[in-house]
This record gives C-alpha cells, sequence and structure tokens, in this order.
C-alpha cells in the first residue's frame, strides 16, 4: 500500500487534514485477481476545539477496482459526519452527530444511511470519559437503538 499524508495544526485547537491511500490488492490475496483488484481510500477530516466547544469532520470514500465490487455497486463507498459538542462543566458534557454513508453508492438505486446521535459525556477523571448516546437512523437503515461505551486516554 502506498499512502499519502497531509496535516495542518498551525493554530491551536485546529487539525486539518487528508490522507490518500492506495492498495493493489484490496483483498489481500484471498479473491482471484481481477474480482477484487486495487482501491484507493480519500479521507478528509478537521477537529477544532475553542474553549467548551468543539467539532469534528469526517469524509471518506473508497475507490475500488475489479468486476466483483463492481457487479455489487461496491465500487465506490462513502461516507461522511459533523459532530459539534460543548462542555458544560469539567465533568459534563454534550455532543451531536449527524452522519451519511452509502456502501453502494456505485450503483444506481438509493442505498444511502443517514444517522443521528444525541449523547452525554461525563468525565469521572481528566482521563476517563462514559458516553452514553441515543441513534435514531433513517427508514433504510432503521437500526435506532444507544450505545454506551468508556474511554481511557494514557
Amino acid at each position: 500500500a502506498v499512502t499519502a499524508r497531509l496535516k495542518w495544526t498551525g493554530a491551536p485547537g485546529v487539525e486539518l487534514a487528508a490522507v490518500v491511500q492506495r492498495q493493489d490488492d484490496v483483498a489481500q490475496g484471498t479473491v482471484a485477481d481481477g474480482v477484487a483488484g486495487a482501491a484507493t481510500l480519500w479521507e478528509t477530516h478537521a477537529a477544532l476545539a475553542r474553549g467548551p466547544f468543539g467539532l469534528r469532520a469526517l469524509y471518506a470514500q473508497w475507490d475500488l477496482d475489479g468486476t466483483g465490487p463492481k457487479a455489487l455497486g461496491r465500487d465506490k463507498q462513502k461516507g461522511w459526519y459533523i459532530e459539534p459538542s460543548f462542555k458544560v462543566t469539567p465533568k459534563f458534557g454534550v455532543f451531536a452527530r449527524l452522519n451519511e454513508w452509502d456502501n453502494e453508492a456505485g450503483d444506481a438505486s438509493d442505498s444511502k444511511k443517514k444517522q443521528k446521535d444525541f449523547g452525554i459525556n461525563y468525565w469521572p477523571h481528566e482521563n476517563v470519559v462514559v458516553k452514553f448516546d441515543i441513534q435514531r437512523q433513517s427508514a433504510t437503515a432503521n437500526d435506532d437503538g444507544f450505545n454506551l461505551g468508556v474511554g481511557y486516554m494514557f
């Protein structure tokens, strides 16, 4: 695989980045030549933090060569999200996330999925976060639910 990265962090609390990765054999030899083929990943993201406010956003896209992905409409896969957040107190914060993805963007059908998340963060220690969110997906995805997670920074 060949990877090119560009990242800018020239201002406090700002990160802007882009990555391009090219793989000659995305299936790593598990599929006959020509069926899976090569693939290129394009990704760009931004992360901003100003006092209690935060904003993260990402866009990514796969372009897959080969007859296998093309036959399934999976020769193009793409998605994005945007996530604003606000730290209400040093121990408590809120966030929302809107994202959209399409794992079969190479076909003519509407296979796009959408999801909205609304959540809270609680930091019992400055390096530990407990996260809870409720997710609502579009009718085509139809996977509403909730998530509970724990993070540790070391």
